[in-house]
């Protein structure tokens, strides 16, 4: 059998075109790829880092100060470093809401760049460990733990 050598030569001449597109391909889908990836991490990467720092403004903007304790309250002093008032909505100890006494009003009202008490009533037993879960009407809390 013999060959015709142009038919020959132009077989080898489409697959080399095919092996060339393939090689073509698999370098875009690569570069694609690499390139998403790159998009990919800036993004989160930002998203992280407004995270991060807008909760450490936010821990050091709402503390606790100080608690004091005896057989019938707690009163917690907050400080408040934020830009705007805030209001204590509801005070959770060791997981269980308490109700708030208030000295004036009907709220309790942190003002702005000042720090103010926060009266919660309930049984307390010395020795007794309590966990302190405070809300605030900003959406923020601030947990502690006490002994008395």
């Amino acid at each position: 059998m013999r060959f015709n050598s142009e038919l020959d030569r132009n077989v080898s001449v489409d697959s080399c075109r095919r092996a060339v597109s393939a090689v073509f391909s698999v370098l875009l889908m690569v570069i694609i790829t690499f390139v998403a990836g790159i998009l990919l991490y800036n993004f989160v990467s930002g998203m992280v880092e407004n995270l991060t720092d807008s909760s450490s403004n936010q821990l050091f903007s709402l503390r606790i100060e100080n608690v004091v304790m005896n057989n019938t309250c707690m009163t917690i002093h907050v400080g408040n470093s934020l830009n705007d008032d805030v209001g204590v909505t509801k005070v959770y100890v060791n997981n269980e809401p308490r109700d708030l006494l208030f000295s004036t009003g009907t709220s309790i009202i942190i003002p702005k760049g000042s720090s103010g008490p926060v009266y919660v009533s309930g049984p307390y037993m010395a020795g007794g460990m309590y966990d302190i879960k405070i809300v605030f009407n900003s959406g923020n809390s601030l947990i502690t733990v006490v002994r008395y």
